[in-house]
């Protein structure tokens, strides 16, 4: 009885301190977005600006296109939508962005504590929480009117009910679908992830049709949440568009003779053409393109995974006009030396997480789930273009993988204190 109660205690006192570690976490992720957005404010620049302009148009004439008199759909809405839904509650002011990028920001790095204890247990959680939380380009972004954040925190949100074996298993795929379905609002490409992790659950649970029908119920789930929208679009086009009319121009841009597999303006022959039919033109000339040269393909797909990785910048980028003014070019610099500094000791050390899981669980290692979800986002966009913001859809996977690195490391340092003292 004496030694039931001790462990008793001593798991309760394990609970405290892990919580009271993780408020921690949360509290210096809070504190540290908190201070970047009162040193510089949201000016926006690039994409942001196209963002800003249809959240204006959502909020001041319930339109989502360039101009008032021209409804559109290129770009994905949601992103849009939530920043129109913060103009009509607190006018001009950039305050209600800022406040739910933070937001999508603290519910990622739950999520990642969550999920890194339930996949590789206590430590790795708070280990890849506090990865998250100091993370320079997420907090970067915490200013930055743009998909990223929002797509995060909901690709995550999803995929805890999506790995969640406790509860009403109907309730936890509802959840799920309904989650990922917000997150299609904000970008398509969600539309398949079911898949990928339908994949790795088949591997990994040597089951069939469990992970096929959970796949089948949370997409369609999805197509539900996105049918008003669907429906829209083929009021405004006469065709049906499930969200944006993008992936054409986009599976061009990474895939033509010309392309160097980033960003390129769209060929002159097309802009006088509607949304649709550019989006189907260039998505014929890509196929072509890709029919013509499938070893090129192979190739470029290859290099352009590697150069999704090569770099994190963008928030440096995409804050650039208020960090000039402010900080000053050496802040630009040193920031820009900051962020890519920590990607790239993040990115090495998840690398080696990888290679531990091979080393512990052979091949059923590389079917663990964090590496299916970084795999898929780093495929799609290898397939389509890349920029170096592509691969933020894959940090919380990055970090809980970093994270098991750190973590074996700690303990072989331990381990080794432990045996010098005796």
């Amino acid at each position: 009885m004496e030694t039931q109660l001790a462990l008793r205690g001593s798991s309760r006192s394990f609970a405290l301190s892990t919580r009271g570690a993780l408020w921690c976490i949360l509290t210096v992720a809070l504190m540290l977005r908190l201070a970047w957005a009162a040193l510089i404010p949201l000016d926006p620049v690039s994409d942001s600006v196209a963002y800003e302009t249809f959240a204006r148009n959502i909020a001041e004439h319930g339109v989502y296109g360039w101009t008032p008199d021209e409804p559109g759909a290129f770009w994905a809405v949601g992103t849009s939508a939530i920043a129109a839904g913060t103009y009509l509650l607190f006018g001009q002011s950039h305050a209600g962005v800022i406040g739910l990028n933070i937001l999508a920001s603290l519910v990622s790095i739950l999520v990642a504590y969550s999920l890194g204890n339930r996949w590789f247990g206590h430590p790795n959680g708070l280990v890849a929480a506090a990865i998250m939380a100091v993370w320079p380009n997420l907090i970067l972004f915490t200013t930055i009117l743009s998909s990223e954040l929002f797509f995060l925190g909901l690709t995550m949100g999803g995929l805890w009910f999506w790995t969640r074996r406790s509860g009403n298993a109907l309730l936890n795929l509802l959840a799920c679908g309904v989650i990922w379905g917000a997150a299609c609002y904000v970008r398509p490409v969600i539309l398949l992830f079911p898949a990928a992790m339908a994949l790795a659950d088949m591997i990994r649970e040597r089951q069939f049709l469990r992970p096929v029908a959970r796949t089948i119920g949370v997409v369609a789930i999805i197509l539900v949440c996105v049918s008003p929208w669907t429906y829209r679009n083929y009021l405004v086009f006469g065709e049906p568009v499930l969200v944006s009319t993008n992936f054409g121009p986009n599976f061009w841009m990474g895939n033509n003779p010309q392309s160097n597999g980033g960003y390129m303006d769209m060929p002159e022959w097309s802009k006088a053409m509607s949304e649709t039919e550019r989006a189907h033109a260039l998505s014929r000339e890509a196929k072509a393109y890709v029919a013509e040269n499938k070893v090129a393909f192979i190739t470029n797909s290859l290099v352009k995974a590697v150069k999704l990785h090569n770099r994190e910048t963008i928030g440096v980028w995409w804050n650039g006009i208020s960090i000039e003014r402010i900080l000053g070019h050496a802040g630009s610099v040193a920031l820009k030396i900051v962020s890519n500094g920590y990607w790239f000791v993040t990115l090495g050390l998840a690398l080696c997480g990888i290679v531990l899981l091979a080393l512990e669980q052979g091949l059923l290692g590389l079917a663990h789930p964090a590496l299916a979800g970084w795999a898929y986002f780093t495929a799609l966009h290898a397939i389509i273009v890349v920029e170096d913001r592509y691969h933020m859809p894959s940090v919380g996977f990055i970090a809980m993988l970093a994270a098991l690195s750190l973590t074996a490391i700690w303990r072989r340092m331990s381990g080794g204190q432990r045996q010098a003292a005796r």
